[in-house]
């Protein structure tokens, strides 16, 4: 949670490239968290729309399953 939560403070900052990597070593302690998952995606899809870059949507959608996966109920914008 606390590499999760100092990935939350840099995505917030705009600095979207240490957030994935706070993010990540979150997963790597706990793959089952859904919130980092989600906010890996939502950082693939920003980074989609100012890189123009079909590999950031599909990254996005990969992580956005996954996080459907172990929490369905909670991001019923991505399943949509």
């Amino acid at each position: 949670i606390v590499l999760y939560n100092i990935g939350v403070i840099y995505s917030n900052n705009g600095d979207y490239s240490r957030a994935l990597e706070y993010y990540h070593q979150s997963l790597e302690l706990n793959p089952r968290l859904p919130q980092a998952l989600n906010d890996i995606a939502v950082i693939y899809l920003i980074k989609k729309e100012f890189e123009v870059a079909q590999n950031s949507f599909e990254k996005a959608s990969t992580y956005w399953k996954k996080a459907i996966r172990l929490a369905p109920n909670n991001y019923i914008e991505a399943q949509n």
